[in-house]
């Protein structure tokens, strides 16, 4: 066995990578990180630390034992996270990992962050102390939620969800929110985002699952001056009076996606006018169920 670590440490740092690279970054950082300098440093090598995966870790380890779990990321959060940070440019967290892994670094390169998350994640409900740090750095944000609760509990959590967010991260210009289970309730959108001056300006591209037709209508009622790209599900479309004031977002869009799976009757009253106003459209895609 002996034997064998030598010559491994007798090889290139060339061959060396060639190998790790056939390996996953979070193996070969729990792995090598500490082992000796030579593994140390090759295994800080951009390629393994620029994107950091801890829900893998966890759902590995789904079978394990809570201390086995906990053992792990302990020691990502101590011995591994602390000496790559600098190198970090996206972060895929769960509501285990979320509050101690962005407790501990800097992360100056951090832009991304995908986030498993359950409702009623402090995240949502008391922006946690930490967001500050990064409130003006995330760029790309995707969210998914992933419990099965209650409508009505989801409905009061949900309310503001879209507001937290665009309060939190200022500078935005992607997001992604999505629900798991097809059966959760569906957050509304806030009616006036732009009453709290906290939207990011800078939003480019929106992939939504919204209740109503309204909250679309709301959402495309702001002043999203880069918005090009909307993909939206909808629970429901249904008649609304609701009108968009604001034309400039809407008229700007050059890809516009809307799905619905229940049967609509206002195809006509309410999605063909709401194109019609997309002056500078380049890529459509209906999927709807029309009576």
């Amino acid at each position: 066995m002996h034997q064998s670590i030598v010559d491994i440490l007798a090889l290139s740092d060339e061959m060396l990578l060639a190998i790790l690279n056939k390996l996953n970054n979070i193996d070969v950082l729990f792995s090598l990180i500490g082992v000796n300098k030579k593994l140390d440093r090759l295994a800080q090598d951009i390629n393994f630390t620029r994107s950091i995966d801890l829900v893998r870790i966890i759902s590995n380890e789904k079978n394990s034992s809570s201390s086995r779990t906990n053992s792990i990321l302990d020691r990502f959060c101590f011995d591994i996270l602390p000496r790559i940070q600098h190198n970090i440019e996206c972060l895929t967290l769960d509501s285990l990992s979320i509050d101690r892994v962005l407790r501990i670094g800097n992360y100056p390169k951090l832009n991304k962050l995908n986030l498993e998350l359950e409702m009623t994640s402090p995240i949502f409900n008391n922006e946690p102390s930490f967001i500050h740090i990064f409130k003006h750095q995330i760029l790309h944000l995707n969210v998914t939620i992933k419990e099965s609760i209650t409508a009505e509990h989801l409905k009061k959590l949900s309310t503001n969800i879209f507001t937290t967010i665009f309060t939190m991260f200022t500078n935005l210009n992607y997001l992604h929110f999505d629900l798991k289970d097809d059966y959760l309730y569906s957050p509304p959108f806030i009616n006036s985002l732009s009453s709290r001056n906290c939207f990011s300006s800078n939003i480019a591209h929106v992939n939504v699952r919204l209740r109503r037709l309204n909250d679309c209508l709301g959402l495309l009622n702001e002043d999203f001056n880069q918005l090009h790209t909307f993909i939206v599900k909808i629970d429901r479309i249904y008649k609304t009076s609701m009108i968009i004031n604001n034309t400039k977002t809407v008229s700007n869009l050059k890809c516009f996606s809307l799905s619905s799976f229940i049967f609509t009757i206002e195809y006509d009253t309410q999605i063909v006018p709401l194109i019609h106003q997309m002056l500078q459209l380049e890529n459509l895609t209906l999927n709807l169920l029309v009576r």
